[in-house]
């Protein structure tokens, strides 16, 4: 591979360049999908690259804990044209990238944390504006906090939960109308599941059922599913995520999906939680028969 740059730090003159806070390593960084443009213009080598001792606070999965990532400096640093190392010595001396990202097209970030686990995020550069994140490890679902600590995914059950875990893992990838048809999923689960929890109570049967439309399936079964879907908002969003998967874009898909993917947690959070008073309030009825 040609024009590859192992770069975590630089040199001027054989000393470090006076230390910089980086603006360019964050968070939302290592949560931003595969394979998008990130525009860099008007950002110099001292925003980007590391120079200084960079520290950053991130998720890691395999301590399911935020830990303090240290960006690593790799040898001198050195400069990868050809496969061949070569010293970068003085190279950089220009506030502006210049002939950095004429020369080349990748660069990578390798960091270690205090819990002793790493990552590496490798980007390829398009031009002198814009790069790409191409591969990253932890991979970005691994590394949001927010999916992998959810408490309810515990208890969804194998096929919710694979579901809701591939929806946001589509997302993390930038297939955000993949990642919709999965939350439709999750939807019309919740439905035949609850038709078939309470069929006993309805003059209806399954093959009946499923020939109706979503809003009348939604009406069917009004008094067994959570309160929450009928609020107002919530009882639009199957429309909503259809209209995703049909009519948007990618990128209009994107915007959609967070509030779209919190709702349907919030969904199945009240449905957990009436299914989990429901059976205490069984148990307690046992134990006051036993009395």
């Amino acid at each position: 591979m040609t024009g590859f740059i192992g770069l975590q730090g630089f040199y001027k003159n054989n000393d470090k360049i006076s230390a910089k806070a980086n603006t360019f390593l964050n968070e939302e960084l290592f949560l931003f999908p595969l394979y998008k443009k990130i525009n860099i213009e008007g950002l110099s080598l001292t925003d980007i690259f590391p120079i200084a001792d960079t520290k950053l606070e991130l998720y890691c999965n395999k301590c399911k804990k935020r830990r303090i990532f240290d960006f690593l400096l790799i040898g001198d640093n050195y400069y990868f044209k050809e496969n061949k190392p070569i010293n970068m010595g003085g190279y950089y001396s220009h506030a502006k990238f210049g002939g950095i990202f004429e020369e080349n097209k990748y660069f990578y970030f390798i960091a270690k944390s205090d819990c002793g686990h790493n990552l590496i995020i490798l980007f390829e550069i398009i031009d002198e504006n814009n790069i790409m994140k191409i591969g990253q490890s932890p991979s970005i679902y691994d590394m949001n906090e927010n999916i992998n600590n959810k408490a309810f995914l515990k208890e969804l059950g194998e096929e919710y939960a694979y579901y809701y875990k591939t929806a946001c893992s589509l997302n993390s990838f930038n297939s955000n109308i993949g990642a919709m048809t999965y939350l439709r999923r999750i939807f019309e689960k919740l439905l035949v599941e609850c038709f078939t929890e309470n069929e006993d109570d309805l003059n209806m049967k399954m093959s009946d059922f499923m020939k109706l439309k979503m809003d009348e399936k939604v009406q069917e079964l009004k008094l067994f599913l959570p309160n929450l879907m009928f609020d107002n908002g919530f009882n639009g969003i199957y429309s909503k995520i259809s209209d995703g998967i049909h009519n948007l874009t990618e990128e209009e898909c994107q915007k959609i999906f967070p509030p779209l993917r919190m709702a349907i947690e919030e969904i199945l959070i009240e449905k957990m939680e009436e299914k989990n008073k429901k059976a205490r309030r069984l148990e307690l009825g046992k134990n006051l028969q036993n009395l």
